[in-house]
């Protein structure tokens, strides 16, 4: 009997250390591939959740999250800053949606206690076009600063699928005085596109959903659904993973070549506002390396409301 009892002892034992040995492997935290392992022309332009956490160890970083406000309060990356659309882009512009000025940049940053020269993160998180959000911030330091920006793979899920603790702890901030230094070499704008047009060394790319593209949805701030004239479109989304991270290069080059979209021509993406955009310019420049990338700012929103330009509607006759 007591041999009986023994070896039942023993059974379940080994039951339950191979329960605890399954639970430590689901729960284990994830490894995310670099910049370098996935063969980015820039393999610096992301950051993985276990690079950024050293950076933070050696406070040798600023970071951004890219989130509205009630997303960051709920959690967020330890010593992370917020900046969301609305501080971003200019209250007194024509248009809604458009950037911020220079010297409402430079608030910005200031007041985010930002530096020149400082090593800047920015995330979103997996929401409908919240990684396109941390690329329109990308987009504004390449237009306005001189800091080394790099986008977190996978945004605040993969921080945490990594293993790591969020916050609901506001940072302390030091403000700072930050300086603008312009170049509009990644921006377009409508004059830009309009000489585009039937241009056969420019390609103007349209990063929306397709039923924008085809006329079939019009979104709040447009006047009219329709694309512009000659555009091709390429969802912005599809150079993620489901888990919202990017895809590699070799799957990006394969992505953006099969639409005709090639390194040897003039791209002029455009969206609603320019924050899908600012992400299809983010993949091309820094991850497949495309030297003449222009992101039209006024994108649709701007487009729909003159009336004095044409518009498409419907799928393309060629």
């Amino acid at each position: 009997m007591r041999k009986i009892v023994a070896l039942a002892l023993i059974l379940l034992l080994a039951v339950s250390l191979a329960a605890c040995s399954q639970q430590k492997s689901a729960t284990a935290p994830a490894k995310f591939l670099t910049g370098k392992e996935k063969g980015y022309a820039n393999p610096e332009a992301i950051i993985t959740p276990q690079e950024l956490k050293e950076l933070i160890d050696k406070n040798a970083v600023k970071i951004i999250d890219a989130r509205p406000e009630d997303r960051y309060a709920k959690e967020h990356i330890p010593g992370a800053v917020r900046a969301w659309r609305n501080e971003y882009n200019d209250p007194t512009h024509k248009y809604e949606g458009m950037r911020a000025t220079p010297e409402q940049f430079a608030q910005l940053m200031s007041k985010l206690g930002i530096a020149n020269g400082d090593l800047v993160v920015v995330y979103g998180d997996a929401e409908k076009h919240s990684p396109a959000d941390a690329a329109r911030v990308w987009w504004l330091f390449k237009l306005y600063g001189d800091n080394k920006v790099r986008i977190l793979d996978g945004g605040i899920e993969a921080w945490k699928a990594a293993g790591f603790e969020t916050t609901k702890e506001l940072p302390q901030v030091t403000e700072t005085k930050y300086e603008v230094k312009v170049d509009t070499s990644l921006l377009a704008e409508v004059e830009d596109v309009l000489a585009g047009q039937n241009n056969p060394d420019v390609i103007i790319l349209d990063t929306r959903e397709e039923a924008e593209f085809l006329g079939k949805q019009k979104v709040k701030g447009a006047a009219r659904a329709g694309r512009i004239p000659g555009a091709v479109w390429l969802y912005w989304g599809d150079a993620l993973n489901e888990d919202k991270t990017l895809k590699s290069y070799d799957e990006l080059k394969k992505l953006y070549e099969e639409k005709g979209v090639t390194p040897d021509k003039t791209v002029i993406p455009y969206c609603q506002s320019a924050v899908r955009s600012a992400h299809a310019t983010f993949v091309m420049t820094e991850l497949l390396g495309y030297k003449n990338v222009k992101n039209y700012d006024g994108s649709w929103v701007e487009w729909s409301q003159r009336t004095d330009l044409p518009i498409e509607t419907g799928e393309p006759k060629n």
